[in-house]
């Protein structure tokens, strides 16, 4: 059985050691993480830019609006994004984090003003799907850069800001929807998305390449220097030692650069694998998303006029900014596991509520589903908006952490793009009530799955979340040997 990382640690963490010289100058961690999160700026507000400007796309002349067309233009982020996540973490673990953002400013900026200048429906879902590749890299690169970056004591804070981002760019496509809806203009809606990828790829220049990234390629120094700019020294020196450690552990297992593919399939790897593809299926199949994507044509569904309907989109997404505020807070103190618990329970219930409103038909009070849908945002951003993208950035070990995180975001979008495709034609073909209560089951599998699943990981390192996969595939490994007494078995 591995030694604890652990001891290698505390042993480092008695050096008097100073860092070595070195040409990086790493900058205040504020400004790493706040341009570290911005990718999630541009992922929100891509993907919710679009709940707002779908009515008025669909009355432009030579943009017929079908369910089917309808599905392909939301989910075309989608289905580009299942693409744009595996490329990203493979290319992300081979040439560093860092210029993998670049070019993912590029597809954001090219994306967004293809969109923008759309002759018909079929250039448009075919900018979309470009986007999402841009999208799809964002959501597998920022969660995995964060977790790096940050220390362990404050992991879950610090690699949340992910999605305080993607709800903060969610709620300013919700407000350029809304500043723009007196003149219907879709293509400034779609093309302002140019705007925070020309900052991201401004400001990249002070991002510095991920520490452990840098250990794994040989550049030790470098990486002493950057985790001695965000956390004490003597904790610098004791993560410097668990990561090389750990590195050369993973060597023993025969992993490597570029061994990737193998290593997802190795079986000390598959409980993270479990939870990496059971969070991302079942995040989706929360409903949240229908939410996100539709919550305008829902409430134009139910007779609201579209100018109320997108009020009521910037209340939710209000809404959804403060509660992930607050869900920050909570990460590091209640602990991952509780809040995936907690949270599965109340959005059960808050969509079980939503169902019941639908049900009434003309009945139905718009204030109550304006509410449902308010305690569906707040439970979801107290809990699995925020955790899941955490989790996801911690549990998968170095060597192959960047392929392993997109071929889970891969499995995130695919699932997204059957959510977001499927919604209009399970709502003409279902009704809204039932579709709705399909995903309350889907909330249900939620709480089981993360109970019997997934595992505490509150205040560990990386590197011991990672030895603690090798300790558990090692007592499996040991033979079950019964105690024998008096030459008979016990």
């Amino acid at each position: 059985m591995p030694k604890p990382v652990s001891s290698a640690a505390r042993a480092a963490g008695r050096s008097t050691q100073q860092p070595a010289p070195s040409s990086v100058r790493p900058p205040r961690p504020a400004v790493i993480y706040f341009f570290g999160a911005l990718g999630g700026i541009l992922f929100g507000y891509e993907t919710g830019v679009i709940a707002g400007a779908l009515s008025f796309i669909q009355k432009t002349p030579g943009f017929p609006p079908s369910a089917v067309i309808t599905g392909m233009l939301v989910g075309g982020i989608a289905a580009g994004a299942v693409f744009g996540a595996l490329t990203a973490g493979r290319l992300a673990d081979r040439f560093g984090r860092r210029p993998v953002i670049f070019v993912i400013g590029l597809v954001y900026i090219v994306g967004s003003l293809a969109c923008a200048t759309a002759p018909g429906n079929g250039w448009l879902i075919g900018a979309r799907v470009f986007l999402g590749l841009a999208v799809g890299g964002s959501s597998s690169l920022v969660p995995v850069y964060l977790s790096e970056m940050a220390p362990a004591r404050a992991r879950g804070r610090l690699a949340g800001l992910n999605q305080l981002m993607i709800v903060t760019g969610l709620l300013l496509g919700y407000l350029t929807n809304l500043a723009l809806s007196g003149t219907g203009d879709w293509r400034l809606m779609l093309g302002s998305g140019a705007v925070p990828a020309v900052v991201l790829i401004a400001g990249l220049k002070l991002l510095p390449e991920s520490p452990r990234w840098l250990v794994l390629n040989g550049r030790e120094d470098e990486a002493r220097t950057l985790l001695a700019g965000t956390r004490p020294l003597d904790e610098a020196e004791r993560d410097i030692a668990a990561i090389k450690e750990v590195t050369a552990h993973s060597s023993g297992h025969g992993s490597g650069l570029g061994s990737g593919r193998r290593e997802l399939l190795a079986r000390w790897v598959r409980p993270a694998v479990v939870i990496g593809i059971g969070i991302p299926i079942l995040t989706q199949y929360t409903g949240l998303n229908i939410v996100t994507y539709y919550a305008p044509t829902i409430f134009e569904s139910l007779g609201l006029p579209h100018k109320n309907a997108l009020h009521f989109t910037i209340v939710l997404g209000t809404v959804k900014v403060v509660s992930v505020m607050i869900g920050l807070q909570l990460i590091d103190r209640l602990g991952r596991r509780f809040l995936f618990l907690a949270g599965s329970a109340a959005m059960t219930l808050s969509m079980a509520w939503m169902a019941y409103e639908a049900s009434r038909g003309d009945q139905m009070s718009a204030g109550s589903m304006l509410a449902a849908m308010s305690v569906m945002f707040v439970s979801y951003s107290l809990s699995w908006g925020p955790v899941n993208w955490v989790v996801l950035g911690e549990i998968f070990p170095l060597r192959i952490r960047g392929a392993a995180m997109g071929m889970a975001c891969m499995i995130s979008w695919l699932a997204t793009l059957g959510i977001t495709f499927g919604f209009p034609v399970m709502r003409d073909a279902w009704g809204l009530t039932n579709t709705m209560i399909f995903f309350v089951g889907g909330n249900v599998l939620g709480f089981l799955f993360c109970r019997f699943f997934v595992h505490e990981t509150r205040g560990r390192t990386l590197e011991e979340i990672e030895e603690d996969l090798h300790a558990r595939y090692e007592r499996k490994r040991q033979p079950q040997k019964a105690p024998v007494e008096n030459g008979s078995l016990a």
